[in-house]
């Protein structure tokens, strides 16, 4: 019981942490610059993908059914904003940064990690992306070439995404241990 409690509490911080990370946003087009991707990749690294990806899936749910977590509210009319395919990709690119940094005290290591976290991003970016074109050109009707797209939904967020990369890489090992010592304390 201990050890489901411990799941649910994790899962719900990492939930609490997201909520947080989408109103920590700069925006600079239709799709703002948030720290959720830092707490969706690390979540994964450290939960491990199942537990991530359900963090994930709680935290997209609860938008939908109308909490205000997501960078502009919530609800389901989400689902024609054009940021919401990159929510889509966060239960995905979760789990994948958790199967691939393992589930060591040790962090699995900083390269691991980095590789871990480097795929989130891309899965991130692989759904994100196609589903902001598809909401530019179906839904608000604008005709937007994809190079146009890529520079709107991924190329600004480059610089910012490996700096997430490189301080999540780094932090996935000592709150690892420090999640263990509660564990053990």
């Amino acid at each position: 019981m201990k050890s489901r409690t411990r799941k649910i509490a994790l899962v719900a911080l990492t939930v609490g942490l997201m909520t947080a990370g989408a109103y920590i946003r700069i925006p600079i087009g239709p799709v703002p610059v948030t720290l959720q991707t830092l707490f969706v990749l690390i979540g994964g690294a450290v939960l491990g993908p199942g537990l991530g990806a359900t963090a994930m899936t709680a935290y997209i749910l609860l938008g939908l059914m109308g909490l205000p977590v997501f960078s502009a509210g919530g609800g389901p009319q989400y689902v024609l904003s054009p940021t919401f395919g990159y929510l889509l990709s966060f239960p995905l690119a979760s789990a994948a940064a958790g199967w691939i940094a393992g589930r060591s005290p040790s962090g699995s290591g900083l390269w691991r990690n980095v590789l871990a976290l480097s795929v989130g991003t891309a899965i991130i970016y692989c759904v994100g992306v196609p589903y902001l074109a598809l909401n530019l050109r179906r839904i608000q009707e604008k005709s937007v070439a994809f190079p146009a797209v890529l520079m709107m939904g991924m190329v600004p967020f480059l610089p910012g995404d490996l700096a997430k990369i490189v301080f999540g890489s780094l932090v996935i090992g000592p709150v690892r241990r420090s999640l263990d010592q509660i564990r053990t304390g």
